[in-house]
């Protein structure tokens, strides 16, 4: 019989330290992972596309559909200023305007697939990411260009997109909040 009573006792005291400690160790749950691609913000952006090119910029978002990407490389693109609002791409240099140059036209077309994706992004919510071992999310989704990859850094700011079909990687750094662009259509509504 004395085993039976160790075992009962054995039961009686573990039990409680069993959920004592068990819900120490769970701690507070963790606040949902909510990345930042709402609003008007500027990234530097490094692209690499096609077959081993390559571009430097800074893009700036100033709402749905409304970007600007400036760049500083290539040489040359160096300079080069492209504006997109909805369908519609303006180019300039230097304040003057022209036509998209034959030697921007890759960039421009990742940037257009670029900036499509990180405007659904911002349109579903919640984005359902994945939690990656090392401590960035990730986010795969679909577009009629073909499937993708949104990586966020570990604060919810964009850290790359990768699109293998067409191929491009576009990766950002230095992400800022910034005011919207006066003559959005988003401030001009108010």
């Amino acid at each position: 019989m004395k085993p039976l009573y160790f075992l009962r006792n054995a039961l009686i005291f573990c039990a409680p330290a069993y959920f004592l400690l068990s819900g120490c160790a769970a701690g507070h749950p963790a606040a949902p992972f909510t990345p930042k691609l709402d609003g008007a913000y500027t990234a530097e952006a490094e692209l690499e596309y096609g077959t081993g090119q390559t571009a430097a910029l800074t893009l700036t978002r100033y709402d749905k559909a409304q970007w600007e990407a400036a760049f500083s490389a290539p040489a040359a693109l160096e300079g080069v200023v492209l504006q997109f609002d909805g369908n519609a791409v303006k180019a300039s240099y230097k304040g003057l305007e022209f036509s998209v140059p034959r030697s921007a036209l890759p960039a421009k077309n990742v940037l257009v697939l670029a900036t499509d994706v990180l405007d659904l992004a911002d349109e579903t919510a919640p984005l359902p990411c994945n939690e990656q071992s090392d401590g960035t999310w990730s986010y795969a989704g679909e577009t009629e260009a073909g499937s993708y990859t949104l990586t966020f850094a570990a604060d919810g700011t964009p850290a790359a997109i990768e699109m293998p079909a067409q191929p491009f990687t576009v990766r950002f750094s230095g992400f800022a909040a910034i005011a919207p662009d006066p003559g959005s259509a988003e401030t001009t509504a108010s």
